[in-house]
């Protein structure tokens, strides 16, 4: 029985460091893979204005887009109930997808979460602060607080870096 030993050039040309190029290669790849996605939003856009407790038809609700009738409604149900909180839903997960990408650069970790530097530890601390407290019982206070302890966290454990990153001592 022999043993053979492997060397760099024998590994196949797909698994070379400068011949890789990711998810979608090129330009043409990536175009057409947005251009898929934003079509799959407008489609699930439609039936999130489509359906609920009343299930509007497809073509109700184009025509409600197009040109409306608050008279009607089912016009009114589109544009009054049913399209802000699609565009509510819309912006929320346009916001937590930025902040995810966000936390993800400024820790350098493709897998990081709130959950690792504190965040949410830091939103419920002062969340219970506010509430024992300053007595804050409505769900606005809540927000707000639950923003300010995130915030604070955020902001020290960004300012811990950046001390940690010009100190000439070990800092951990």
């Amino acid at each position: 029985m022999t043993t053979t030993m492997t060397t760099g050039t024998d590994v196949p040309t797909r698994f070379r460091s400068g011949s890789r190029r990711g998810v979608a290669g090129t330009t043409a790849r990536r175009s057409v893979g947005l251009l898929v996605l934003l079509a799959v939003l407008a489609v699930a856009v439609l039936f999130s204005v489509a359906v609920g407790s009343k299930d509007i038809p497809l073509s109700t609700v184009l025509e409600a887009l197009r040109n409306s009738d608050l008279a009607i409604d089912e016009h009114f149900i589109v544009w009054e109930m049913r399209l802000p909180r699609t565009l509510t839903g819309l912006a929320v997960g346009a916001g937590l997808a930025v902040s995810g990408a966000l936390i993800q650069a400024l820790t350098r970790n493709p897998l990081a979460d709130p959950g690792i530097l504190g965040v949410n530890a830091g939103a419920a601390f002062f969340v219970a602060l506010g509430v024992a407290v300053f007595g804050v019982s409505s769900i606005t206070g809540y927000v707000w607080f639950a923003f300010l302890g995130a915030l604070v966290v955020t902001v020290g454990w960004r300012l811990k870096r950046w001390r940690c990153s010009t100190a000439t001592w070990s800092c951990s």
